[in-house]
């Protein structure tokens, strides 16, 4: 800050210095004119008014450019300010002329005899050139730092709501899973070891995925067949994983718990038991290069409309690529089909 402060000071009084030599040397005066004009005090006071005007135009374009730099629909009022700084800078060298003139006693102070007001305009068209460049760089700088806050703001804002659509594992299938770990450890011990294996890998790869945005289909899958092998104990041997999926498709990313999510959705809205069981399809379009989990639709009666779910894992994606899953249901099937990511 106080090195852009001397900056500014020394170029303000640069161009001070700069109007003060031109005029003096290239404009013709009255002897007594002349007089005033070469003095210390002369080129002090120069200076002085210089930084003064130079001081309130940089403060005043900070704060047009904080107010209306990224308003197109504002942009006329930055211009009509700018206008009238340019004026004001010609009046300052149109008054400092007159008020030595005034100072010297001349006959008609403001009157500008033999090329006067040709030298005079020059000056003030150099001064413009000068500042015009300093208060462009000084726009587009503010209006690039603003732009970079923005962007900071929306990445941090897009990263909470990602990570709080992540965490979606619904809190019931804990509840569920403890209730069947003790039903498991008094009447099938030896099985709820292997349990509480898979439920621990389940959690494991949960807490894990919360700092990842993207994660392998291939290490999904094995997230997938814990997660389903927790069902298949509660529910019992009544829902399957149809894995038609090719190894050259593995290795593809998706967001962290996606296929979870839609196995969870399948087990929510369906009638699940060993009379009617469930077989979850997943297969692989290489052509649009999309993951689909299919499923034959079996809707409890008291089942509500697919959405929070698939609505979390929609905007995952919006947010993560700008893509979207598609889902379709022609009553008998269910289908979700989910684009793969390549980094």
């Amino acid at each position: 800050m106080k090195l852009n402060t001397l900056l500014y000071v020394a170029l303000f009084s640069g161009l001070g210095v700069f109007s003060f030599l031109l005029l003096i040397n290239y404009a013709t005066f009255p002897d007594k004119v002349a007089d005033v004009f070469h003095s210390a005090g002369t080129l002090a006071f120069f200076i002085l008014a210089f930084n003064v005007l130079g001081y309130a135009t940089i403060r005043l374009s900070t704060w047009m450019d904080n107010q209306y730099a990224l308003n197109l629909h504002r942009r006329w009022k930055l211009i009509s300010v700018y206008v009238v700084v340019m004026g004001m800078f010609f009046l300052l060298n149109y008054g400092l002329l007159i008020t030595a003139k005034l100072l010297a006693g001349a006959a008609r102070p403001f009157m500008f005899p033999n090329g006067g007001w040709r030298i005079l305009i020059t000056v003030w068209l150099v001064e413009l050139v000068i500042l015009g460049l300093l208060l462009a760089n000084r726009s587009m700088r503010n209006a690039l730092k603003l732009q970079q806050e923005a962007a900071a703001l929306q990445e941090e804002n897009n990263t909470a709501r990602y990570t709080a659509l992540q965490n979606q594992l619904n809190p019931h299938f804990l509840f569920n899973s403890l209730n069947t770990l003790i039903s498991e450890i008094r009447y099938n011990p030896a099985n709820a070891e292997l349990f509480t294996q898979h439920l621990s890998d389940v959690y494991r790869y949960t807490l894990q995925c919360q700092n990842q945005r993207l994660t392998t289909l291939r290490e999904e899958l094995d997230f997938l067949n814990s997660y389903i092998f927790l069902h298949r104990v509660r529910l019992g041997d009544c829902i399957h994983i149809d894995n038609r999926l090719p190894e050259v498709c593995l290795d593809s990313q998706i967001p962290p718990l996606t296929i979870q999510l839609l196995a969870e959705n399948v087990i929510k809205h369906n009638v699940i038991h060993m009379g009617k069981p469930m077989t979850i399809e997943l297969f692989y379009l290489e052509k649009e290069k999309e993951l689909v989990v299919r499923n034959r639709i079996q809707a409890k009666k008291s089942a509500t409309a697919f959405g929070t779910g698939l609505k979390n894992l929609s905007a995952r994606y919006k947010l993560l690529c700008n893509r979207d899953i598609v889902i379709e249901n022609n009553l008998q099937e269910f289908t979700v089909k989910i684009p793969l990511l390549h980094e």
